[in-house]
C-alpha cells in the first residue's frame, strides 16, 4: 500500500498486488498488516481499515516514538521544561499503547538502538527477551560479484544517502575529518541530494585537500557498479547493508541533528554491537585521538580481510534467507488487531498533540 506515485508503486514485483493508501477498506479482512512503528493517529482514516485485520508494527527507527514536539527543543533548558510539560499526555498515551503492543507480541524491533530508544522514553526497565530482533533485510545478489583486490594509487571513497536533516552532520564532519588528514591519496564521491546539497556542494568548492564529486540520482540497477568501484563506504540503514553485500569495506554512520563537537569514532558496520544501523551519536561514540587514519591504513594493506568481514556479517545477519525464517516467527504470534487499537482510542490523539496538530498545521498554511 503506497501513495499512487510513490517509490514502491513504482515498484511493484511480480505476483504483489498494489493498494492505493486510500483504499485501506479493501485490504482482505483476516490479513496481518504491518506498520512502521508509528503512533495511530499519525495514520490518516485509521479507522477505515478492516477491524478484523491484525497488526504488526515494525520499529525502524529510534524515534518512531519520539514524545517530545521537536529535538531541537530538548536542548534549551527553558524550551525543554515546556516540551516536556507539553508532552505528559503523550507520554502517557505512548506509555500505553507501547505497553499493549508488547503484551500482544504487535511491537518487534530492528535492532538494539531502537529497542533502547522506546525504553528511555518509556520505560526505563523494559527488557527484551532473548534479545529477539527482526532485523532488515537487501535482496541477494543477482549476478555473482567477485571481491576485488585492485590497488589502485589513489583510493576510491564514497557516501550513498539523502544530503538533509539528520544525516548532514556526520557526513560533514567525515568530509572535514578526512580534509584534515592531509593525505591526498584517495577521492570522495557523494552520491545523494536533498535540501542540504548546497552546503556539501559548498564544501567542495572550498576543499583542496582531495577531490569531492556529488552526482544527485543514478538508477537503481547502477547502483551495483557505483557501489564496487569504492575502496570505502561511509554510510548509514540499508545503503550501509548494500555495501557490505558486496563485500565493499563499509563503515556504518551514526547520526545527529546538530553539529558533531569531538572526534567521531569510526567503525566497520561488523564492529556495531545490536545489529545497529545508526544510532543517535552522544560523548560514548567520540574518541579522544583520531584513529580514521589507521582504517585508511588498513584498507591499504588489507583490503580483502576488512571486505569478507563486511560481507559475512550480511550473510549472517541480513540476507533474506534469515529475515524470511525470523519474519514467519513474528507474524505467527502477533495477537492483536485494529478493533483492539480502536477500543483503547489510540487512533485518537491527546489533546495538547490535537492542538499542536492544528497550530502546525496553520503555520505550515500560512
Amino acid at each position: 500500500m503506497d501513495y499512487a506515485d510513490g517509490y514502491m508503486a513504482k515498484n511493484i514485483p511480480k505476483g504483489v498486488e498494489f493498494l492505493e493508501y486510500q483504499r485501506k477498506a479493501d485490504i482482505p479482512k483476516y490479513s496481518l498488516i504491518v506498520f512502521q512503528g508509528v503512533y495511530p493517529f499519525r495514520i490518516k482514516n485509521f479507522k477505515d481499515f478492516p477491524k478484523t485485520c491484525k497488526v504488526l508494527f515494525w520499529h525502524l527507527h529510534p524515534d518512531n516514538y519520539f514524545p517530545y514536539i521537536k529535538h531541537k527543543y530538548l536542548r534549551h533548558r527553558f524550551k525543554k521544561y515546556i516540551t516536556h510539560t507539553c508532552s505528559y499526555l503523550k507520554i502517557l498515551k505512548g506509555r500505553k499503547l507501547i505497553k499493549t503492543l508488547l503484551k500482544n507480541n504487535s511491537l518487534v524491533f530492528m535492532d538494539k538502538t531502537n529497542f533502547d530508544s522506546t525504553r528511555n522514553y518509556f520505560f526505563q526497565n523494559l527488557k527484551m527477551q532473548k534479545e529477539k530482533y527482526l532485523k532488515i533485510f537487501t535482496e541477494d545478489i543477482e549476478e555473482s560479484y567477485k571481491i576485488s583486490n585492485k590497488k589502485d594509487e589513489i583510493l576510491s571513497f564514497g557516501w550513498i544517502g539523502r544530503l538533509e536533516d539528520f544525516k548532514t552532520s556526520i557526513l560533514l564532519h567525515t568530509l572535514k575529518r578526512l580534509q584534515n588528514l592531509k593525505l591526498h591519496n584517495f577521492k570522495f564521491s557523494i552520491i545523494g541530494s536533498g535540501k542540504d546539497s548546497v552546503i556539501f556542494k559548498d564544501f567542495q568548492e572550498k576543499c583542496t585537500e582531495y577531490d569531492i564529486s556529488i552526482i544527485d540520482e543514478i538508477k537503481p540497477d547502477e547502483i551495483p557498479s557505483y557501489i564496487n568501484s569504492f575502496d570505502l563506504l561511509f554510510a548509514m540503514g540499508t545503503s550501509a547493508l548494500e555495501g557490505a553485500k558486496f563485500g565493499v569495506p563499509t563503515i556504518l554512520l551514526d547520526y545527529s541533528y546538530s553539529p558533531i563537537h569531538g572526534l567521531y569514532k569510526y567503525e566497520f558496520i561488523f564492529e556495531k554491537i545490536g545489529y545497529s544501523l545508526a544510532e543517535q551519536i552522544t560523548n560514548k561514540n567520540l574518541e579522544e585521538k583520531c584513529s580514521l587514519g589507521k582504517i585508511i591504513s588498513l584498507i591499504e594493506d588489507n583490503k580483502n580481510c576488512i571486505s569478507i568481514n563486511c560481507l559475512e556479517y550480511w550473510k549472517e545477519n541480513f540476507s533474506p534467507v534469515v529475515f524470511k525464517s525470523d519474519f514467519n516467527d513474528v507474524i505467527s504470534k502477533s495477537k492483536l488487531t485494529i478493533s483492539d487499537l480502536l477500543k483503547n482510542n489510540f487512533q485518537k490523539p491527546d489533546i495538547v498533540t490535537k492542538f499542536l496538530f492544528f497550530v502546525f498545521r496553520y503555520n505550515k498554511n500560512s
